[in-house]
């Protein structure tokens, strides 16, 4: 797929994230109400489309390879990013200790203003800790779900596989982001949870849609009413999940999204340098075409919004995870249509 339809393609998925900018800035929706409608994205639109995607697929050795070679690549390389990061600024991170007390005292996400010098040093070092923590997080995990998975059902409607081994990557990311990626952002290990590391909506689509893959049941052996429900539910993802972009624009002022050199960073690495280790790393392995350029175009989406989710949770720094967030996918529209030109070098 060349330049042109690529970008072209980023740019109507962005375009859907128009309605819901407006909707904020002209105050019809609150900026309170975006956790409610990523609630229907994230249980009802997504694991439709994930399913609808197995249902579109005849079982075959091939895509179940192909699915564990997803599961064991996604693995492998987002945790190799994440410990590398970590190693270069774990020295940069924020005391815990510190970071509660100035919590407690509301001198961090609060209004309070601090007048004693060496108290307004400590503030400004713990909010640098926990923009680095962030940071690291934002490099290493992609929107692969909100994101990913509808800009490939566009790239490629005739191959539904790709949706399919994405869905694997969504949850290796999830497993990841539960456990490695919630304790550096917090720093607390008792944030770290196995349960919902393994128990997602991602994950219990999978469970659904796997039997029905094994077992070969196709969208031609299922009532076409059924098949309509999945439809119609599966097609809501991309606008629903534009929509919920657009709000999260709308809600954070704009200019503070370009005054940080961290989220250049985060979005450098997240954009351009893991998906081009990944092609590279790719590139001698004799593996399906599909499968490769499914696993480069996960490797090279916008920063997850997973990252704000936990900050919000777990008291990281919310600031930088949603700038992150929306430099990188502001980024993305250029940077994902150049990483489709190399992705031409697989044949």
């Amino acid at each position: 797929m060349d330049f042109k339809t690529t970008a072209i393609n980023v740019l109507v998925l962005v375009a859907l994230a128009i309605p819901g900018f407006l909707l904020v800035k002209t105050k019809l929706i609150k900026a309170g109400a975006i956790p409610f409608f990523s609630a229907v994205l994230l249980y009802v639109c997504q694991p439709f489309l994930s399913l609808q995607s197995f249902l579109k697929v005849e079982y075959s050795t091939r895509i179940l390879a192909g699915m564990g070679w997803t599961f064991l690549f996604s693995v492998v390389t987002q945790l190799g990013l994440f410990l590398v990061l970590w190693a270069i600024f774990k020295s940069k991170f924020n005391d815990l200790e510190i970071t509660s007390h100035l919590m407690e005292e509301g001198y961090l996400d609060g209004d309070k203003v601090a007048t004693d010098p060496l108290l307004k040093k400590q503030i400004t070092d713990t909010a640098k800790g926990r923009a680095y923590r962030a940071m690291v997080n934002l490099s290493t995990f992609g929107n692969v779900g909100f994101f990913g998975v509808p800009l490939l059902t566009l790239l490629f409607p005739l191959n539904p596989e790709a949706v399919v081994y994405s869905a694997v990557y969504v949850c290796t990311m999830n497993m990841m982001g539960w456990s490695i990626g919630v304790y550096v952002l917090s720093g607390n290990k008792k944030f770290m949870s196995v349960k919902k590391a393994l128990i997602n909506p991602p994950t219990l689509t999978l469970l659904v849609a796997l039997p029905l893959f094994f077992a070969g049941v196709t969208m031609k052996s299922m009532p076409a009413e059924v098949v309509k429900i999945i439809g119609y539910f599966g097609d809501m993802t991309a606008p629903m999940c534009m929509i919920i972009l657009g709000m999260r624009f709308g809600a954070q002022p704009l200019k503070s999204l370009f005054t940080d050199w961290r989220n250049y960073l985060a979005s450098g690495v997240k954009l351009l340098v893991f998906p081009i280790l990944v092609f590279l790393i790719l590139w001698p392995i004799p593996l399906d075409r599909m499968l490769k350029v499914t696993l480069v175009i996960m490797s090279a989406m916008p920063c997850a919004t997973n990252t704000l989710n936990f900050a919000e949770l777990y008291g990281g720094d919310k600031k930088t995870s949603a700038n992150g967030i929306l430099l990188s996918t502001l980024l993305s529209i250029l940077t994902i249509p150049l990483i489709m030109l190399l992705l031409s070098v697989y044949k």
